[in-house]
């Protein structure tokens, strides 16, 4: 078993160019997410402290990390297909001077991306590899780290939710213990979509404002943004509109601050859609209009159609000056999707 074929699109060309200059590409340590909200948090800044080799070990390692450091950026830009180039590159050169632990670091990432992807199989696959590494170095961060992996892949890609919440609880409380505030946040997340997904919105604000709470502590604008767009999500999913825009407002404020392209447009999207329908179609172009910028430049295609889709309603209401079918479909089928997916 391995990634699936599917998963292996064409890489834009300036990526090559990203990998061979990723020395100079950091920008800093990134948990997932989730970008894209379900990107789970697993993006985190990994091995931070290298014990003391020879220069080429040295070399190779931080070579590695800053790879995995780039496709982190890319990854919660939206980019997956650059993350993935960037994974793998990392990943070879790992392989080549047997390091472990980038090597892990990499397998994490690579899962992380296919469970996004919805490739369950591949993304099975590498975090089994990750796992069985992470095992083998007797660390304490590593073994915290593949606790938060394995419960959210059964909850969010098995739907298994007490084994799920029993990790991610597992997970939280070790990473207290040894010190590891970035799994400690994205155990946070997790555990907050897992209430979500139980109906429990107020154990779940809770969880979501804790994330946003020690992402500001850690400076990880990933961390923060992405909780601060789960809050938002829950009042949502409650029909609570206008308690969740000013939610909206400060995830756009901390993802552009961040450079999380995805995060941003996706908060954008759906401040879009809000404003589409309290009627106030003119100020929710705009917002779309934004939204459809930063997918383009995120090469996201589902994110272009849909704001290409609600651009068009948009306009066409303002042009008859009524709402139209075209609009009230899409209000409605993203009010259904908020009900399907309250793990996203």
């Amino acid at each position: 078993m391995g990634e699936s074929t599917s998963a292996k699109r064409q890489v834009k060309p300036w990526v090559a160019v990203a990998i061979a200059f990723s020395v100079v590409v950091v920008i800093g340590g990134i948990w997932l997410a989730a970008g894209r909200p379900g990107l789970r948090g697993r993006f985190d800044a990994r091995g931070r402290v290298a014990l003391p080799h020879g220069k080429e070990w040295n070399r190779a390692n931080n070579l590695c990390r800053r790879l995995n450091m780039a496709g982190n950026s890319y990854a919660v830009s939206g980019m997956y297909d650059s993350a993935l180039a960037c994974y793998r590159e990392a990943l070879r050169i790992a392989k080549k001077h047997g390091l472990i632990e980038r090597m892990a670091a990499s397998y994490h990432d690579l899962s992380g991306v296919f469970d996004y992807k919805q490739i369950p199989e591949s993304a099975r696959f590498y975090l089994d590899a990750a796992t069985a590494l992470d095992r083998t170095t007797g660390s304490k961060n590593r073994a915290v780290s593949s606790l938060l992996e394995e419960g959210a892949f059964r909850f969010k890609s098995m739907g298994d939710i007490d084994s799920g919440k029993a990790l991610l609880e597992e997970a939280l409380r070790q990473s207290r213990a040894c010190g590891n505030r970035w799994t400690e946040a994205a155990a946070l997340h997790n555990l907050g979509s897992l209430q979500t997904f139980l109906e429990h919105y107020d154990s779940a604000r809770v969880l979501f404002e804790s994330c946003a709470a020690l992402g500001r502590v850690l400076k990880d604008k990933s961390a923060e943004a992405a909780a601060l767009h789960s809050i938002a999500r829950v009042y949502l999913r409650r029909d609570r509109l206008d308690e969740a825009k000013p939610w909206l407002l400060r995830t756009i404020e901390a993802a552009h601050a961040g450079g999380l392209l995805g995060e941003e447009a996706s908060a954008l999207y759906d401040i879009a859609l809000i404003r589409a329908e309290q009627d106030d179609c003119g100020l929710a172009q705009v917002n779309v209009e934004q939204a459809l910028k930063l997918y383009e430049l995120a090469n996201d295609s589902d994110g272009i159609r849909r704001s290409r889709n609600l651009r068009d309603a948009l306009i066409q209401v303002q042009r008859w000056k009524h709402r139209t079918d075209g609009l009230d479909s899409i209000i409605e089928q993203n009010r259904k999707e908020r009900i399907q997916n309250p793990g996203s």
